[in-house]
């Protein structure tokens, strides 16, 4: 046989076997509904979470180690979404001031929050271990894990090995992952929801009766973007698109034309600075995926109500 055609043949059983396998693995998720969308990498001042000012003089209480935490009823709680953001705008300060201080305090961050973490049959889920109620019908016993919390740890943990190249941040990336294939239908704690529609939805509290908190989601969205980008993993591509196209498709009952966009759809709470948080985040969506139709959106809020923008 032609050296070239069993050179061919190997190529095409490999591209077959990883299809395979990623179809497998993805097999709870394989019905959801998906577009295809091509994603920018855009430049650093413009990708999420980085501002105008890199220091924030808001942090009120810490550890021993420094690393930011939040006191209720006077106990010390780890709080990942809260925690991880400081860490994330560490590695920014880092970036941008060449201070390899802030670097300390970054890797201080990743490190607790990890001790704290769930490590289960290699994927890592960051607990929230207060209690939490959100309404009268949602209370949240500990521990208890968010979406939201998940997508931006994956956030930091990918920028953490863009500034270190230290393969146990590749690692943790990879397992935070993981956790975006837990379903609410599995028995088991999750973070994703496929609901009637066959849309897959991250979830930034995890309720019986799914609550749909559109910031928590596109947050956690970032998360498996920046994923994305840095691994050109094809399962990552998969939810990445998944998302997307859920938000595409249910922005609209997030809106109160004339008025202030819906934090949730279970509740529908209302507050102005999060409906600005809305704007912003359409436009990044926009400026990811270079769709005019989440910048439509994105003016379309923002003419609805006018807050701090």
């Amino acid at each position: 046989m032609n050296v070239k055609v069993i050179f061919f043949l190997l190529i095409s059983v490999l591209v077959l076997s990883c299809k395979s396998e990623i179809e497998e693995d993805l097999k709870d998720l394989s019905s959801v509904k998906v577009t295809e969308y091509s994603y920018q990498e855009l430049p650093y001042l413009e990708q999420p979470y980085i501002r105008e000012n890199y220091i924030s003089t808001t942090i009120e209480y810490f550890d021993q180690d420094s690393v930011p935490v939040q006191i209720k009823n006077g106990e010390m709680y780890y709080n990942p979404v809260f925690t991880s953001l400081y860490g994330i705008r560490y590695v920014d300060a880092f970036i941008r001031s060449g201070d390899s201080y802030y670097l300390t305090l970054a890797k201080r961050i990743a490190d607790r929050l990890v001790e704290e973490s769930r490590d289960d049959n290699q994927i890592l889920l960051f607990p929230y271990n207060f209690e939490f109620e959100y309404s009268h019908e949602d209370r949240f016993q500990t521990p208890w894990y968010s979406g939201m919390a998940q997508g931006r740890m994956l956030t930091f943990f990918v920028r953490m090995y863009g500034v270190t190249n230290e393969s146990k941040y590749l690692e943790w990336a990879h397992q935070t992952f993981e956790t975006f294939k837990l379903l609410q239908s599995q028995d088991q704690d999750w973070i994703g929801y496929i609901d009637n529609e066959n849309y897959y939805w991250i979830e930034e509290y995890p309720a019986e009766n799914p609550i749909h908190v559109l910031n928590g989601f596109i947050y956690a969205i970032y998360g498996l973007y920046d994923y994305y980008l840095l691994t050109k993993d094809e399962e990552s591509l998969y939810l990445l698109n998944a998302s997307v196209t859920t938000i595409e498709n249910y922005i609209e009952d997030f809106r109160n034309p004339g008025g202030i966009s819906s934090y949730d759809l279970k509740n529908r709470f209302l507050n102005s600075d999060y409906h600005d948080i809305h704007v912003d985040q359409l436009n990044m969506l926009f400026a990811i995926t270079g769709e005019t139709y989440f910048k439509e959106k994105a003016d379309l809020f923002e003419n609805d109500f006018s807050g701090s923008n």
